[in-house]
């Protein structure tokens, strides 16, 4: 089997995104039920996606060049969705290294405030790699653009 750069970008963008949201549940599965297992669960969870989420922004570029190349997509619509993974990638990492704090730093562990800190940035960061993960859709299926709405999909613009 040969894997070009778009397959291996699409092979592991998906974890970021799906697991960010599993993780989600998780810590606050562990948060209601007071379990620190659970929460501890959740923790290695985001730190393990984090990294999934610096490595599909790394095979991102390789895609990019490949369909700009293949004229496969349009620049603008790839800006838009890199930009909004960019975003999105060092949120996550945030939540990553959060938790990670969470784990192993003694100062940390004894906070009970911090499990509501890392569920809130996870929600953030969800949320984002949702934004990103709609726009990345968005290079090849031209049938979920909404360009002809008067709702802009990028508000940071």
């Amino acid at each position: 089997m040969n894997l070009n750069p778009a397959h291996l970008h699409l092979l592991v963008n998906h974890i970021p995104i799906t697991g960010g949201i599993i993780a989600l549940l998780v810590l606050a599965y562990g948060i209601l039920r007071k379990s620190e297992p659970v929460i501890k669960a959740a923790y290695w969870l985001f730190a393990f996606i984090a990294v999934f989420s610096f490595i599909a922004s790394q095979t991102g570029e390789g895609a990019e060049h490949m369909l700009l190349q293949a004229k496969l997509a349009d620049r603008d619509t790839i800006e838009r969705h890199v930009e909004a993974s960019n975003i999105a990638q060092w949120c996550m990492v945030l939540v990553g290294l959060a938790s990670l704090a969470a784990l192993f730093v003694k100062r940390f562990q004894t906070m009970r405030v911090i499990p509501a800190v890392v569920l809130i940035l996870s929600l953030i960061a969800a949320g984002l790699m949702a934004r990103a993960g709609l726009l990345g859709g968005e290079i090849m299926h031209k049938e979920i653009r909404n360009e002809n709405s008067s709702v802009s999909v990028n508000p940071l613009r």
